[in-house]
């Protein structure tokens, strides 16, 4: 009985302590450019300049909603972050974006 117990108790603190939240949280969607807002929309094909927009990630960041897209303009990537209303909060470089990642990754995991 005593091996069956502290087998549990083992399993339970490792289930505890190893978890690790998903790198694509909770308050994240992917989207298609058709799903977003229209004034979105506009915003990053202004932005795109008849480059490729790919992925667009829906995020809810301190209670404000984004809209995260990857563009590919003339052989160069970069991320743009837009308001619901169209306006632009910033431009990264993908080098950039990966720091942001994995600072807001390691903040998830405290």
């Amino acid at each position: 009985m005593k091996y069956v117990a502290g087998l549990v108790v083992a399993l339970a603190l490792t289930l505890g302590m190893g978890w690790t939240p998903p790198v694509f949280a909770a308050d994240e969607q992917k989207m298609s450019l058709d799903q977003v807002p229209p004034a979105v929309k506009a915003t990053l094909e202004k932005e795109a300049k008849g480059g490729a927009i790919g992925d667009i990630v829906k995020e809810m960041q301190k209670g404000k909603l984004s809209y995260e897209a990857h563009i590919t303009r003339d052989g160069k990537d970069m991320y743009v972050h837009v308001r619901e209303d169209g306006k632009v909060l910033k431009r990264n470089s993908p080098k950039k974006e990966a720091k942001e990642d994995a600072k807001e990754a390691k903040r998830a995991t405290r």
